[in-house]
């Protein structure tokens, strides 16, 4: 039987890089694979804000055909970043992909939690109950997914902290 007092080890700190994790949602590890989702993922979202900044500046009329173009332009760019975050993830070891996935997972019950707290306290609120309900405002929620990034980021480095 070992008598001997065994230290618990103390917890070395994580071997990725935070400002990765925190900006991007990556490890850091400038893979090929990583590179590719960064900046592929960074001049689809920069060719859809600078659509924005020219599609409702004053000069650029018909404004419903715009709108309609910029949710289409939103949706694609969505979808854009979806495939090549499966990608980037198709190509990472095991370990960094469950915490990826377990990152994913977190943003989805962190966003559904908040959304139902949200429809909870709205009877409550002031500014939520006389809130009146147009349908144009169902057109933002595309643009909620850039609220749940940085939550997927946060979430991937607190996870990271255990490894």
């Amino acid at each position: 039987m070992n008598t001997e007092h065994q230290e618990v080890a103390q917890s070395e700190p994580s071997r990725w890089p935070t400002c990765a994790m925190l900006f991007w949602g990556t490890f850091g590890t400038k893979s090929p694979a990583e590179r590719r989702y960064v900046m592929r993922s960074f001049f689809a979202a920069a060719v859809v804000m600078l659509w924005m900044v020219l599609a409702f500046s004053d000069h650029f009329p018909p404004k419903p055909a715009v709108m309609k173009i910029t949710l289409l332009a939103t949706g694609v760019l969505i979808t854009y970043i979806a495939w090549e975050l499966y990608r980037y993830l198709s190509q990472l070891d095991e370990l960094a992909r469950r915490m990826q996935l377990e990152a994913i997972a977190w943003t989805y019950l962190t966003g559904f939690v908040a959304a139902a707290w949200l429809g909870v306290l709205a009877p409550f609120s002031h500014f939520l109950m006389h809130w009146p309900y147009k349908p144009s405002l169902l057109t933002a929620i595309p643009f909620l997914y850039f609220l749940l990034e940085p939550v997927r980021a946060i979430w991937l480095y607190v996870l990271s902290r255990r490894y």
